[in-house]
């Protein structure tokens, strides 16, 4: 089995950023050899401190599947440049009349406001390689949206922003890093819309609940709905996938 999972608001609590109620179903995955893959829209830099602080050693994808990131190995690039990302937003801002304000015009002090990280975590979440995430200040996102189609861009919402992303998504960064992995049992966490993709591809998908719940599950509707939220509700569903009785 290979178990894949979103980070904020599914084994990462949303406003604390904790995985701490989580540990035990961690603890019993490294004691069963099987690999935790992390997948999220935050950084390699964010990424590389969270799975020193957690023991992991597998391989993750970052920034919403822009790149595969396989220790000791070669990484795999999906997406474009996050000058590119941003210079599409600020075109495609501008052809559809929607305000928008992306993290690169965000002083450090205004993503610590929004996210609730630290100004030493935040200094890691302003490292992007790939993509932008942004927020809408006026105007319809999905005019915006449309707009970036046009340019060879796409967006996907996850908690807090919305993130234009070039030509890749998680989906895409999962399918990739499977079809070079032996194990061929997958299951999957998330609970937000853009984990979407990548949990249709799970043999055992699990939301969990969120804001987005019922989007999840019109979405998702054999998919395993953990008892709570955030990494409580994350560890109990990974401690049920691994019980013989829950396979």
């Amino acid at each position: 089995m290979v178990v894949f999972t979103d980070l904020d608001g599914t084994l990462l609590d949303r406003a604390t950023y904790s995985y701490a109620p989580a540990e035990p179903a961690i603890a019993h995955l490294r004691a069963l050899k099987i690999p935790l893959v992390l997948v999220s829209s935050k950084t390699r830099a964010e990424m590389e401190a969270l799975r020193a602080r957690m023991g992991i050693t597998d391989p993750y994808i970052v920034e919403n599947g822009a790149a595969v990131i396989i220790p000791g190995g070669q990484d795999l690039v999906l997406g474009g440049t996050s000058a590119a990302a941003r210079e599409a937003l600020r075109l495609a801002a501008t052809a559809s009349g929607v305000r928008v304000r992306g993290f690169g015009e965000m002083p450090l002090a205004e993503i610590c406001e929004r996210t609730g990280l630290t100004p030493a975590v935040a200094n890691l979440a302003v490292q992007r390689e790939y993509g932008e995430p942004f927020v809408v200040l006026d105007g319809d996102v999905w005019e915006l949206t449309a707009a970036l189609h046009l340019l060879g861009f796409q967006v996907t919402q996850g908690g807090r922003f919305f993130h234009v992303l070039g030509g890749c998504d998680k989906a895409q960064a999962v399918s990739a890093l499977t079809a070079i992995l032996e194990d061929t049992d997958t299951a999957g966490l998330g609970d937000a819309p853009n984990d979407i993709g990548f949990l249709r591809l799970m043999r055992q998908a699990v939301i969990i609940p969120s804001s987005h719940l019922a989007e999840m599950q019109e979405a998702l509707p054999r998919a395993m709905l953990a008892p709570e939220g955030g990494p409580a509700g994350w560890n109990l569903a990974v401690l049920a996938l691994l019980n013989p009785l829950h396979k």
